[in-house]
C-alpha cells in the first residue's frame, strides 16, 4: 500500500499557525489546530475544502503533539486504505 508521509513537511508549530491540506490518491485531507486539539479530515476530490459538502468530510481529534501529528497521519492512511478497499 502506498502510505502517506507528511515527515520533513509538516511540523507542530506549522499547524498551530495554519492548516495543512494534502492529497493522496482520490483522497484529500486537512490537518489544523481546533482550539487547543490537532483535528484531522479527510474527504474526496474533486473539490476544494469550501466546495465539499459537510456530510462528504470525516474528521477526528489527536493530542496537539508530535505523537498527535504521528497518530492523525496514521488515522488518515487507514481512511485512505478504508477508500481504495471499496473501489
Amino acid at each position: 500500500m502506498d502510505e502517506i508521509s507528511l515527515q520533513g513537511m509538516f511540523s507542530l508549530e506549522l499547524v498551530k499557525k495554519e492548516r495543512f491540506c494534502g492529497s493522496h490518491g482520490k483522497m484529500r485531507y486537512m490537518l489544523c489546530k481546533s482550539e487547543d486539539r490537532l483535528q484531522a479530515f479527510v474527504y474526496p476530490e474533486p473539490f476544494c475544502w469550501e466546495a465539499t459538502p459537510d456530510d462528504q468530510k470525516q474528521s477526528e481529534y489527536f493530542e496537539l503533539s508530535n505523537e498527535g501529528i504521528a497518530q492523525a497521519v496514521a488515522w488518515i492512511n487507514r481512511k485512505y486504505s478504508e477508500t481504495t478497499e471499496k473501489n
